[in-house]
C-alpha cells in the first residue's frame, strides 16, 4: 500500500500554481494528479460546493466517496465567481497562476470571462485548459454532457456487451478519467511550450474525442474492410483464442495474440496434439473454426479453478490473467507490488483508501498528500497569501462572496 509522501522532496511541478474551477470528476482528478507531483492546486468551489459531493453519502451528507476519490493534493477555497468581488478574487489568483483549468459548457465559461481569448491579453503566460463534453464549438458544444453520454456517442458503449445483447456501459468512468489523463498531458505540454517560447496557450480537451480516440485499432480495420464491428463480449473478433473462459470457480482470460502462444497453450492444457490439428494451425483457421474450437476449450477450462489454471499456464509463458472483481483487484500480487492502493487520512473519518497515482518517476515520484478538503476549507489561508487581511475576508464572508468551512461551527 502506498502511503502519503508529503515532504518527500521537490516534485517536478514544484513552483507551478494551478487555479482549478472544475467540478464533478474529470477536472478534479486531473488537478489532483498534478498536485501529486508538487503543483500548488487551488480549487475554487461555489458557495454550495462541488455537486460531486452529493453523489453518494458514504462518508456522510455532502461528503461522497466519489468526491474523496478525486480531490486530494489540493487546497480548497469557496468563492461566488458570479459576483464582482468574486471575480476580483479570481483575477488576483490568476495574476500569479501558471494554469487555469475549467470544466464547463463553453457558454458558461464565456459568461464568467474564463475563455482563453479573454484571458490571454491580460495573462499572456497563462495555460488555460478547458475540459468540455463535446468541444469548444460545434452543434453539441453547449449540450449537457457527462461520462455515460460520451461513452455512448463516442462509440465505446457500442463495442461492449455480448453479441445481440444490450450495449454495456464501462463501469469505471472511462470517459471522465481518460479526459483527466488527457488534460494532465495537455497541461504539461502547454507548460513545456511556454517555458520554451514564453507564451501560454489554450489546451482543449473533450470527453467525446477521448472516447473516439480509443477506437484507433477498430477504426482502421473498419474503413479498410467496410465491415461493421459487432460486439464480441469477452472475445476478440479477429484473434482466437483471445477471450474470457469460465473456470470452475470464476473466470480467466487467455490471449494468444501471436502464433507462438498457440502451441504453448495446447501443451499447458494437456492437449499438445491440438496445436497440429489442421483446422487450427493458424490464427486465420482458428477464427474460421471458432465455433468448434472455443466450445472445446470452454469444456477444458471448466474443469479447474482460476488459480489452478493460472498456475498451469504461467510456467508455459501463456498470456493469461484472472478476471478480478473489485474486491480482488488490490489483493492481486502485482497490483500490491505496484502499491496502487493509496492510504490517506481524514481528520474526521480517519484512514480511507483510493487508487494511487499510476505515473511512476524514479527521481521525483508522486507525493500525494492531505485529503479532499471541506468546502472552502482553505479560503482564509489561501487568500491571506494574496494580500487579503482578516477584516476584508470577514466582510467578504458576511456578504456571501466567500465561504470557509474552518470558520463555521
Amino acid at each position: 500500500m502506498a502511503e502519503v509522501a508529503q515532504g518527500a522532496g521537490r516534485g517536478p511541478l514544484d513552483g507551478v500554481r494551478i487555479v482549478d474551477v472544475t467540478q464533478i470528476a474529470s477536472g478534479p482528478y486531473a488537478t489532483s494528479m498534478l498536485g501529486d507531483f508538487g503543483a500548488d492546486v487551488i480549487k475554487i468551489e461555489p458557495i454550495v460546493g462541488d455537486p460531486l459531493r452529493q453523489i453518494d453519502e458514504v462518508f456522510g451528507k455532502g461528503e461522497s466517496a466519489y468526491s474523496f476519490s478525486v480531490n486530494r493534493s489540493k487546497r480548497a477555497i469557496s468563492v461566488n465567481l458570479k459576483s464582482s468581488e468574486g471575480q476580483q478574487i479570481l483575477h488576483r489568483l490568476l495574476k500569479d497562476a501558471d494554469v487555469l483549468v475549467t470544466s464547463m459548457r463553453p457558454s458558461a465559461t464565456s459568461k464568467l470571462g474564463l475563455e482563453y481569448a479573454t484571458l490571454a491579453p491580460r495573462y499572456p503566460r497563462l495555460i488555460v485548459c478547458a475540459i468540455t463534453a463535446y468541444g469548444d464549438d460545434g452543434p453539441l458544444a453547449n449540450n449537457p454532457g457527462m461520462d455515460i453520454l460520451a461513452q455512448a456517442r463516442g462509440g465505446t458503449m457500442g463495442t461492449t456487451g455480448e453479441p445481440g445483447r444490450t450495449p454495456v456501459k464501462v463501469a469505471p468512468a472511462i470517459a471522465d478519467f481518460l479526459g483527466s489523463f488527457l488534460a494532465m498531458n495537455g497541461v504539461l505540454l502547454g507548460l513545456r511550450a511556454r517555458d520554451r517560447d514564453g507564451v501560454g496557450q489554450q489546451v482543449s480537451i473533450n470527453l467525446l474525442d477521448g472516447q473516439v480516440s480509443l477506437l484507433a485499432n477498430l477504426a482502421t480495420s473498419h474503413f479498410k474492410t467496410g465491415i461493421p464491428f459487432m460486439p464480441q463480449g469477452g472475445a476478440q473478433s479477429n484473434i482466437v483464442p483471445y477471450q474470457v473462459f469460465r473456470t470452475s470457480d470464476g473466470w480467466i482470460v487467455v490471449a494468444c495474440l501471436t502464433q507462438k502462444f498457440w502451441p504453448l497453450l495446447c501443451r499447458a492444457l494437456g492437449v499438445p496434439e491440438l496445436a497440429d490439428d489442421a483446422r487450427y494451425v493458424t490464427n486465420a483457421l482458428r477464427v474460421k473454426h471458432r465455433g468448434t474450437l472455443v466450445p472445446y476449450l470452454e469444456q477444458i477450462f471448466a474443469t479447474r479453478t482460476t488459480a489452478e489454471w493460472i498456475a498451469a499456464l504461467e510456467p508455459h509463458d501463456v498470456p493469461c490473467a484472472p478476471v478480478n472483481r473489485l474486491h480482488e483487484v488490490f489483493d492481486d500480487p502485482q497490483v500490491a507490488h505496484n502499491r496502487m492502493l493509496l492510504n490517506l487520512r481524514h481528520p474526521r473519518h480517519g484512514d480511507f483508501h483510493t487508487t494511487a497515482n499510476p505515473i511512476h518517476l524514479s527521481r521525483t515520484p508522486a507525493a500525494p498528500f492531505g485529503y479532499p478538503p471541506d468546502i472552502g476549507e482553505h479560503t482564509y489561508e489561501v487568500l491571506s497569501e494574496f494580500g487579503y487581511d482578516v477584516a476584508a475576508l470577514d466582510a467578504l464572508r458576511a456578504a456571501g462572496v466567500i465561504r470557509d468551512a474552518s470558520r463555521e461551527g
